[in-house]
């Protein structure tokens, strides 16, 4: 008997058995082949089945948008054959032999075992199903990230071969195949010979394992999704209720068409999540580090997909806070207090990145910054005294420009420390951890007014060794005690010559 499958953009495909004689095709409810489109007409076209001679003849019925054949206009009956394909607007239609009574062990129409992903056969696919691809392409290219492609994929292929499940796997969830409720053997198959893999009657076939019969798949497909030599992904389709139509080769052929929609799909939405992701690590970077170096960072992110974790390091902190900021701002107001606050955060950030440092954290009035973290520049324990010392000068230079008073502390302190980078995806702080630390901020706490005190490792460093000559000017204030801690500090001060 002869079969005609319908498929269109939207709704599962429809079979329909040619009787003897004509079988009307149209907008027309009481139609034999009922098209529910305003873009088809009334009575659009017929198909003639010749039972003596075994043919089928496609007749236009005289439509307004026309019925096409192999993307020609038909205008005199046309008998057919299984390799043509019938357009009638936005529905495509093929015609199948299906042997009523077939003998065991006998071929079908459809092509069992493995097909080669050539480009001729990629090519054929692409141009046998153009139609179904204009609408599955419109919906993906609106589509932003990968989860939503890939259920949009395999909801469309689901519908278009009227498949009871359908999936498109990600290469690296492969070793879940099978508890994703997948015939693991199939897949194989597909993965080995590099091939779309197409079992029309799944329950007969040796080849295939148990799992296929405890899953009860009646036919089933699986074809590789492509990007370049690389398989990136698979598409899995398979049907389990006793009668369904099993897969032929019109499925097949749309398999991967829509394989190669979902290949160009898959890349574009991770380059999209690359890039936007390169961004917020960007945006990152540049709240601690100058653009300079914050670049050349992302640069190592890029190559090495992470930012660096905690670690320990030896590093120098600088700890700076506005003294008695409380007072000041009770006299002047929030507003006006504020907004010298916004100019004091703008103007340490400036001296920060000049050295090379990086931007720790705002703390209230405070600023913390690290040097020798995130950069190659040399000498950081000199780059930070430096930065202490222009601190100094620049609120000198806020406080005449407001004539207001206001005074800070600046503390330095090197030593080990834990510092690295902590979170989330979607949350990442550097984060500086230990006693270091801690002495910093107590330096910072006892350098009023407008002062700036180290500590003894960071003292060495700028008077000592490679760094030796009168570069500062440098007096020991003798030892001061940290509260929370044993053994106190030897601490220096370092004043602008």
């Amino acid at each position: 008997m002869w079969i005609v499958t319908i498929r269109s953009p939207k709704g599962e495909p429809r079979e329909y058995v040619l009787k003897a004689g004509n079988t009307t095709i149209g907008r027309k409810s009481d139609s034999d082949i009922p098209l529910p489109d305003e873009s088809a007409s009334r009575a659009h076209a017929e198909f003639v089945y010749d039972p003596t001679e075994n043919s089928v003849t496609l007749v236009d019925a005289g439509s307004t948008n026309g019925t096409f054949v192999n993307r020609e206009r038909l205008h005199q009956p046309r008998r057919l054959t299984t390799d043509d394909q019938v357009r009638i607007v936005q529905h495509v239609l093929t015609l199948s032999k299906r042997d009523t009574q077939p003998k065991p062990g006998a071929e079908g129409e459809s092509l069992p075992g493995t097909q080669p992903l050539t480009r001729d056969l990629l090519l054929e696919s692409l141009d046998h199903h153009a139609v179904l691809l204009y609408e599955v392409s419109q919906r993906l290219n609106t589509v932003i990230d990968l989860d939503t492609a890939l259920r949009e994929v395999s909801d469309m292929m689901r519908v278009a071969m009227g498949a009871d499940k359908c999936q498109v796997i990600l290469a690296e969830r492969f070793s879940q195949l099978h508890d994703l409720g997948f015939p693991v053997s199939i897949a194989r198959m597909a993965l080995d010979q590099r091939s779309a893999v197409i079992i029309p009657d799944a329950q007969s076939d040796p080849q295939l394992g148990k799992s296929t019969l405890l899953m009860r798949i009646r036919s089933a497909m699986c074809v590789p999704v492509m990007s370049g030599e690389k398989v990136v992904a698979l598409v899995y389709v398979y049907k389990t209720r006793p009668l369904a139509r099993p897969f032929d080769q019109n499925d097949l052929q749309l398999a991967i068409a829509i394989s190669h929609q979902a290949a160009l799909t898959i890349q574009r939405t991770r380059l999209l999540e690359h890039v936007r992701k390169e961004q917020r690590i960007r945006q990152l970077l540049q709240r601690f580090l100058s653009p300079p170096e914050a670049e050349y960072l992302l640069q190592e992110y890029l190559q090495t997909g992470s930012l660096p974790p905690l670690a320990e390091k030896t590093l120098t902190v600088v700890f700076a806070d506005i003294s008695d900021s409380t007072r000041l701002a009770e006299r002047i107001g929030a507003r006006r207090f504020s907004e010298i606050l916004s100019r004091y955060y703008q103007l340490m950030t400036d001296v920060v990145f000049e050295n090379g440092g990086l931007l720790n954290k705002y703390i209230g009035d405070g600023v913390m910054a690290v040097f020798g973290v995130a950069t190659q520049r040399p000498n950081p324990e000199e780059r930070a005294v430096r930065s202490a010392l222009d601190m100094l000068n620049r609120v000198e230079s806020l406080a005449l420009a407001e004539a207001e008073p206001i005074e800070m502390g600046v503390g330095v302190n090197t030593g080990i420390a834990m510092a690295g980078y902590v979170g989330t995806d979607e949350r990442i702080e550097f984060t500086v951890l230990g006693d270091t630390v801690n002495v910093a901020q107590r330096l910072q706490s006892s350098a009023r007014p407008n002062r700036v005190l180290v500590g003894p490792l960071t003292y060495q460093s700028i008077s000592n060794g490679q760094n030796a000559g009168p570069k500062f000017n440098i007096a020991s204030v003798g030892t001061l005690e940290v509260r929370g801690r044993a053994q106190g500090v030897e601490a220096f001060e370092v004043t602008r010559g």
